[in-house]
């Protein structure tokens, strides 16, 4: 572990005790807070989330992603990702708030009664819950989550790293299948998708096309070969990248998983 710290650039410091939010539906979540370079594996610990386990790290849309595109991709998403994680004991890691792709994923997961851990990791000076309400807040914690990491950090972006190197932790470093799932998506996505593509932690990541934004502008760098954008151009020269429609048939969505996650 002391290699993978230096490695990934992984500190020492201690993330806080675990605590409790309690939210006004009577939802619980376990959560704790840590700096953003804090080691991942005690936060797991912590949290007392499985390990090693498949995951998936969710790089997706929030407050801008649009109302069409949360009808387009609802059933990839509810029907596809969370019943799949579901039923074969994923992990799901993302940016916990009430907004676009994390809010669709948490209501899922309450709809279907569904207990696969789905951890939120957020700037907590970004973010309100019960008895936090900053003035620098810009979004609600999702109540259907299990488990929060709320890192220390100024804007949404500060969080990242944190959302890899966690979904990596809980995947034992790769002893377990981990994928990255890229949705719609400004520069933050952009940024992620490319960290995941070019640096360590380095996973695969899904692409859905048709999802808009940066997850479009990437697809279509893809069927391109490249982009006149470094950054997409590295992430297609340098990432393993794969592609599914949007608005494909859930059981589509379950099925490509499922050939991914046993190979």
């Amino acid at each position: 572990m002391d290699l993978l710290r230096r490695l990934f650039g992984w500190g020492t410091e201690p993330a806080s005790a675990r605590f409790t939010i309690q939210f006004p539906d009577n939802n619980t979540a376990q959560a704790v807070r840590a700096s953003q370079d804090a080691d991942p594996a005690t936060i797991a610990n912590l949290l007392r989330l499985p390990k090693p386990s498949p995951a998936l790290v969710i790089m997706g849309g929030a407050a801008k992603m649009e109302a069409e595109t949360v009808r387009t991709t609802r059933s990839s998403i509810e029907d596809g990702l969370s019943r799949f994680a579901q039923e074969h004991g994923v992990a799901i890691v993302d940016g916990g708030t009430t907004a676009g792709v994390m809010g669709l994923l948490g209501f899922a997961r309450h709809r279907h009664r569904y207990d696969f851990p789905l951890v939120g990791v957020a700037p907590e000076s970004r973010v309100e819950y019960p008895g936090h309400h900053p003035p620098t807040s810009q979004a609600a914690l999702d109540s259907n989550h299990s488990h929060f990491v709320l890192v220390d950090g100024e804007n949404f972006g500060a969080e990242s790293d944190m959302l890899a190197s966690l979904g990596w932790t809980i995947a034992g470093e790769g002893s377990q299948p981990i994928l990255g799932v890229v949705i719609n998506g400004g520069a933050i996505v952009k940024q992620e998708a490319h960290a995941r593509a070019t640096g360590k932690p380095h996973f695969p990541l899904l692409v859905l096309e048709g999802s808009g934004r940066f997850a479009d502008d990437l697809a279509a760098a893809y069927h391109a070969g490249s982009s006149d954008d470094p950054v997409l151009r590295d992430i297609v020269q340098q990432g393993e990248l794969h592609l599914l429609p949007a608005n494909s048939p859930a059981e589509s969505m379950r099925q490509w998983l499922e050939n991914f996650f046993a190979r």
